[in-house]
């Protein structure tokens, strides 16, 4: 069983194509350039899914000393084997491939953004061209080493290759080895320098930059399955001067809520732990009128080797189904 934290409640190839530049033209004037990579048909993207080992997390049972570079997306409940990966924004495929295990697959969506998924099955959607957001990659690969469970492995970063991470003298002994634009997943506690330093970025505060629209028609949140089934309400965010909490709410899955505004993370933070993800929507909930609510909160299901949560739980979505 997974418990929220009681602190988060408050607080194979390489090749580019010149139909980039459009793609990401046409990403930028979407109201939702950027969405959810996993997903259940007819789902909202994310719901039932829990991640597992976020950003800048430690993942003791399997890599204890090392921060992870990406988010581990599990189903909440049963095998994530199957479950379907999608482009989380328009862009072109620069690698698909390797043995991770399972395959990856990386797409350029800027010239210094890309998405990487990692463990897919071996039978891809797609190989190379253009994809749009949304677009179906893949599927969690069905795992049987025993190493781990099946999972999608998902990065954001501003990188395919970068010299000392994954290019031609990587720091670190990481199995990846040379010039792999997979790269390792991992990097060292003990590094010098945090992972947003070498060109990680928190994947959900980079993706939710993108939901900044006003409120209109057509657009607006999902109660995620798995959320708390209360929550606090605030005046602001509750790490925000002079927030106060005004109440409490029951949520119920699947609930529609509007969307007002969002309060989000940097996209290179540099803190650690599940903690350290910050991710508030404004919407407009009885009896208490328009609100602020956290939307993802730290969950210590697991936690690193000092005791603080690795997993983060989602609580509100984007109403955006998988296909």
């Amino acid at each position: 069983m997974h418990h929220l934290s009681r602190r988060s409640m408050v607080a194979g190839g390489v090749g580019l194509v010149a139909g980039l530049a459009a793609n990401v033209a046409r990403a930028q004037q979407s109201p939702f350039p950027l969405s959810l990579p996993i997903g259940l048909p007819g789902n909202a993207l994310g719901d039932g899914f829990i991640i597992r080992h976020g950003y800048a997390c430690e993942n003791t049972w399997y890599n204890p000393g090392w921060w992870h570079t990406g988010e581990d997306w599990y189903r909440l409940e049963g095998n994530t084997a199957g479950a379907g990966v999608y482009a989380v924004g328009d862009g072109e495929i620069v690698f698909a491939g390797s043995d991770y295990p399972g395959k990856v697959v990386i797409v350029q969506h800027a010239d210094d953004l890309y998405s990487m998924y990692g463990h897919l099955d071996f039978t891809l959607s797609v190989s190379s061209g253009s994809v749009r957001r949304g677009q179906l990659l893949g599927t969690v690969l069905d795992r049987t080493d025993g190493v781990a469970p099946s999972h999608l492995h998902f990065e954001m970063r501003t990188f395919l290759t970068t010299t000392e991470v994954n290019g031609e003298s990587p720091r670190y002994g990481v199995s990846c080895g040379v010039n792999c634009a997979p790269g390792p997943g991992y990097w060292p506690i003990d590094a010098p320098e945090h992972p947003s330093a070498m060109g990680w970025r928190n994947p959900l505060h980079t993706l939710a930059q993108g939901f900044t629209i006003a409120e209109q028609d057509g657009f607006g949140l999902v109660v995620a399955e798995g959320a708390p089934g209360r929550m606090p309400v605030w005046s602001l965010p509750a790490d925000r001067a002079k927030a106060e909490q005004v109440g409490e709410v029951d949520l119920v899955a699947g609930q529609d809520l509007p969307y007002v505004d969002i309060a989000i993370g940097p996209a290179d933070s540099v803190g650690s732990s599940a903690e350290a993800y910050r991710l508030w929507y404004r919407t407009r909930i009885e009896p208490y009128g328009l609100v602020w609510m956290q939307a993802a909160v730290a969950d210590d299901g697991d936690t690193g080797s000092d005791g603080r949560p690795s997993s983060v739980r989602l609580v509100l979505l984007q109403r955006i189904s998988a296909a």
